[in-house]
């Protein structure tokens, strides 16, 4: 079992202990993504516990903040020009439409090291001009119509922004509707290579005449959060980052030498990434960047993603706006 099919394994047991699937549907998607039935009984095993009580959303409340030679941000209240995360969940992941005046946006295959094509996601402003380019980096499910969504937002706010599947290879989430089944894909895919593809991505991104080359920033969400900090740790020229509650890598320490500065977004209720947060505030003071770590209380893992059972829009919305006030002060 590598690094990334335990994450993703314990992400489908997190689902069970809180009740959203059932043992059996547990058994297959880990099955999926560790190859055989006997691993999935023995990580199960080994995992221990039974669905917890679903529990009600606790009250929101404003973030509590580890800062270190970062300002405070502006307030989440405050309106903003630029889209937001939804009032309540949505069905379908679209809050900016594709045709929204603001933006274009579209499909596009930007072609990654080894030739291969990309399926990727792209938008920006409208108005001609050069500015900040952001890569979005997808959650466990792939490139979705809410990662989309997400780019929309990104490019409403003034930036130029890109996404694409980590498991183009194989049809991608398009392709591979099944979770399980794109876990699995995902899983036998090394932490190197999905660098490697989003470094291409961004490599891609510095060419479009809507961009300015120098000013360049990522954010990623669960899976694709802990994908931020690995393309931190391998040294990417990035000047800006937010991950959100994205998992410490194993080996956290090539973050210690990133020149990014970073924002990082933690779910108060989210003991298991959370438990790495010490290990990178240890890197990140050993880079001497600006660095800001952001727990917002009450909240529990993937609580951004509007979708999702976890959704919480007054977090949700408190935390992209501390995300675009991130981008804006340090990639301008």
């Amino acid at each position: 079992m590598n690094e990334i099919q335990k994450y993703l394994a314990e992400e489908h047991y997190e689902d069970y202990r809180e009740g959203q699937i059932t043992r059996r549907e547990l058994f297959r998607r880990v099955t999926l993504i560790l190859g055989s039935g006997a691993a999935a009984t023995a990580f199960i095993a080994a995992c221990g516990g039974a669905p917890a009580a679903v529990q009600s959303p606790a009250p929101s409340a404003a973030p509590a903040t580890a800062t270190a030679a970062a300002t405070p941000t502006a307030a989440a209240t405050a309106a903003v020009p630029y889209a937001t995360p939804p009032a309540q969940r949505t069905t379908d992941g679209v809050t900016v439409q594709e045709n929204d005046p603001r933006i274009n946006a579209g499909p596009l295959n930007p072609k990654a090291s080894d030739g291969a094509e990309l399926i990727g996601y792209f938008a920006r402003p409208r108005a001609e001009g050069r500015y900040p380019g952001i890569l979005v980096i997808h959650e466990n499910r792939g490139l979705t119509d809410h990662i989309k969504d997400v780019v929309r937002r990104v490019a409403t706010a003034n930036f130029t922004a890109i996404s694409i599947d980590l498991v183009s290879r194989d049809g991608g989430a398009a392709k591979l509707t099944d979770q399980a089944a794109y876990n699995a894909a995902l899983g036998k895919r090394s932490v190197a290579d999905m660098v490697k593809d989003e470094q291409s991505a961004i490599d891609f991104l510095k060419t479009q005449p809507s961009v300015n080359a120098a000013r360049i920033g990522a954010t990623g969400f669960c899976f694709g959060g802990g994908m931020v900090w690995d393309l931190l740790g391998a040294g990417t020229a990035l000047q800006a980052a937010v991950p959100f509650y994205g998992p410490t890598p194993q080996d956290p320490s090539g973050v210690g030498s990133t020149k990014a500065n970073v924002l990082g977004v933690y779910a108060g209720d989210d003991t298991r990434v959370n438990s790495g947060k010490d290990a990178i505030e240890a890197q990140l003071k050993k880079a001497g960047v600006v660095y800001q770590l952001n727990v917002y209380p009450g909240v529990s893992h993937a609580f951004h993603n509007d979708t999702g059972q976890a959704y919480n829009p007054d977090q949700a919305r408190r935390a992209w706006i501390d995300t675009i006030d991130w981008f804006q002060r340090n990639l301008r």
